[in-house]
């Protein structure tokens, strides 16, 4: 039950603390294991070059159904009911009349709803996908799963909402943000909330052209009703939420800029996570300590985003996610390009570098494999970048001001970029619009079950596949035709948007919308086709360990009889110098094993570090240079004094002591779930402990 997941009381057990923390990590273990770890990002009408709102969301999900659905305004009945359908993430989400594309079904039955709510008599228009994104009046919302301490999850709960419903729901009734809020509130209270897995709770950031929110949602007390509590993001500000509530310090007085849920206080209270004394935290009581499996599995996207925008901070990449902000203000005014190369980061440029060390490999992959069972066995951590490869997709929604959508007949504009934004291309969907001539293109079709050159998702995950074969010289072919392709789509939504403008002048808005869904479409299917083109240029020019450079100089070589050919089929790419040394390349011909040792990386490694990025390479533009650490470490909050207190290389924060209350836990926790504890103490776990900030580590013979 609900009730035996929360935070002991004061007056509980040294053995049921004990038991509680076991209980709270096989919970997190459960929701890591199985939830989508979005990443989503909040920023400030006065923080923009351009006035506008934005908001962000990565659906890092390895199996989500990823097409873009429209969802068209509607007028009901008097007396209808609204069917609240069950959170499904893979192909077919959905099989509903809600929209032509849900008709798609797989061979499967149509989805039966959870139950229905009262209709209302007209609902908006909007555009989704796994959730839903932007309604026609510009309301926008980016959407990132967290833990909770209480849980209720379908189908052992009566629960009504999962937070994909109660957004639709909101998008179909609001012109704001404020009633985006309200409603979602109002129906999580009264027809209960549950997660998409055990131990889930969800956070959404809201915005419309005037403001941006973050609401964050657990169920409440006995799995019933909710617990939820909402904070606008204050003027000039980005707030950024990666899978973990952010919201702390509530003053319930202060309404202007704090939403409460009618259940909050009473179920902290009677879940024993507040004694109705001290301070309520949010973000503190509502949420386990995830430190003591991943531990830097959230605060580091968060430093990451916050050290970009608001360098003058010089925030450090603490261990605690609750060490970091809910919010700073932003130095630099950004555009929603650079929320866009943001969501395709990897650390470049830091200590942390995900190109860089031998996991990167000797082509600097800046991806990592996820789970399997050698993480089982072998204990430890990588930086969890921004970008990575199961994201399903990206979007950044850009709610404008209310001068410049009337002036043009669109409230805003959602760039979706299907597959892992690092490799791919946001386009552009117009709110109020559609798709052109009432038909999907790649974007709206297909799925990750069956290879389809019809289907977007598919172009770009190839595309992304390829790279993996060797990633740095592919990306000096990729990464600057994804900037082509989103400076092309910027220049031609400028003059697209003037012949709008003037449409609207005229008098002929609806003309206007139609316009603008017309281009849109294929402005879209443009840059699906180019993406197969360039993943057939790809597998043509990077093969068999050889870069085919004829490729570029039209075909086969001139002059070939004359000892000087016009071109090079195959160029060698061999490994580069530094990853020989590394494995221990000689003259033995015998297979070689090596040793992780330490830090620095072989000298010849200095001339991969100084070469010239890719041209438009997403982290050549940081608003702060770049990020070098010297020896920070966890718990210390200052850079390089640790490494004087502490030479010895051991983590500066005390290590907790196992006492009998923990064994005893840990003896009681085994016998009801083995495998889940035998997972975490494999990965290190200890009460108390905290480990050293990962480092990259080179191989040393």
């Amino acid at each position: 039950s609900a009730s035996g997941i929360g935070l002991p009381s004061p007056q509980r057990s040294s053995f049921a603390m004990a038991t509680s923390e076991v209980a709270c990590l096989v919970l997190v273990i459960a929701f890591l294991a199985v939830a989508d770890a979005c990443t989503s990002i909040a920023v400030d009408r006065a923080a923009t070059v351009d006035g506008s709102m934005l908001v962000t969301q990565t659906d890092d999900c390895m199996e989500c159904d990823s097409r873009i659905v429209h969802i068209p305004a509607r007028d009901h009945a008097p007396g209808s009911l609204r069917p609240i359908l069950p959170y499904a993430a893979s192909f077919p989400r959905e099989v509903s009349g809600r929209s032509s594309q849900y008709s798609e079904s797989d061979g499967r039955p149509a989805t039966q709803p959870l139950g229905y709510i009262p209709q209302v008599p007209h609902t908006f228009a909007y555009w989704e996908t796994t959730n839903p994104i932007m309604n026609e009046h510009g309301v926008g919302f980016g959407e990132t799963t967290t833990e909770a301490r209480l849980s209720a999850f379908q189908p052992n709960t009566t629960n009504l909402f999962y937070t994909h419903e109660a957004m639709k729901v909101a998008l179909e009734r609001c012109r704001t943000a404020r009633c985006a809020l309200r409603t979602m509130g109002e129906l999580v209270d009264r027809y209960g909330f549950y997660g998409d897995s055990p131990g889930s709770g969800e956070s959404v950031s809201v915005i419309d052209s005037i403001e941006a929110w973050v609401f964050q949602v657990s169920v409440g007390a006995k799995g019933k009703s909710a617990a939820w509590a909402a904070q606008r993001v204050p003027d000039g500000h980005v707030a950024v939420v990666a899978n973990g509530f952010t919201i702390r310090h509530i003053d319930v007085q202060d309404e202007d800029n704090f939403m409460v849920g009618a259940n909050l206080f009473s179920s902290a209270l009677e879940e024993g996570l507040w004694d109705g004394k001290e301070p309520f935290d949010f973000g503190k009581m509502m949420q386990p300590d995830t430190l003591l499996v991943v531990p830097r599995y959230t605060s580091m996207r968060m430093w990451r985003i916050y050290s970009r925008l608001a360098p003058s901070l010089d925030l450090q990449p603490h261990v605690d996610p609750l060490m970091m902000p809910f919010s700073v203000k932003v130095e630099v005014p950004v555009s929603h390009r650079t929320l866009m190369d943001m969501h395709r980061d990897h650390y470049e440029g830091t200590e942390f570098d995900l190109r860089n060390g031998a996991l990167a490999g000797p082509f600097r992959d800046p991806n990592r494999l996820e789970g399997g069972r050698g993480q089982q066995i072998v204990r430890g951590e990588f930086p969890r970048a921004i970008s990575i490869p199961r994201t399903s997709y990206a979007v950044v929604v850009q709610s404008r001001p209310r001068e410049l959508a009337e002036k043009m007949g669109s409230a805003a504009v959602a760039w979706y970029a299907s597959d892992a934004p690092a490799t791919s291309v946001f386009v552009p969907f117009y709110a109020n619009s559609a798709w052109g001539h009432g038909e999907p293109n790649d974007y709206g079709r297909g799925s990750m079950f069956k290879f389809d050159r019809k289907c977007a998702w598919w172009a770009f995950d190839f595309v992304a596949n390829w790279m993996e074969l060797d990633y740095e010289n592919m990306s000096q072919v990729v990464l600057p035709a994804m900037v082509k392709a989103q400076d092309g789509l910027d220049n031609a939504m400028a003059r697209v948007e003037r012949q709008a403008a003037a449409m609207v002048a005229r008098g002929h808005k609806q003309e206007a919308l139609q316009f603008l869904s017309e281009w849109q479409t294929k402005a879209q299917q443009d840059v699906v086709d180019k993406w197969w083109q360039l993943a057939d240029y790809l597998v043509a020019r990077f093969n068999d360990g050889f870069d085919n450079q004829c490729i570029d100089a039209g075909g086969p070589p001139r002059n070939v009889d004359r000892g000087q050919p016009s071109c090079r089929v195959g160029v060698p790419i061999g490994y580069p110098a530094w990853w020989l040394e590394q494995v221990g390349y000689d003259f033995d011909i015998r297979p070689h094993y090596v040793k992780p040792a330490g830090l620095t990386p072989p000298a010849s490694f200095a001339a991969v570090q100084a070469a010239q990025a890719p041209a438009g390479a997403p982290w050549a533009n940081l608003l702060s240079s770049p990020v070098w650490l010297n020896n920070f470490w966890s718990g210390t909050g200052v850079r390089g004094q640790a490494a004087l207190a502490n030479p010895t290389g051991q983590a500066t924060l005390p290590v907790g002591t196992w006492d009998s209350s923990h064994a005893l836990a840990l003896l009681a926790a085994l016998l009801v779930t083995p495998a889940a504890l035998a997972t975490a103490f494999q990965m290190g776990v200890r009460h108390g402990q905290r480990e050293r900030l990962p480092d990259f580590y080179y191989i040393q013979q």
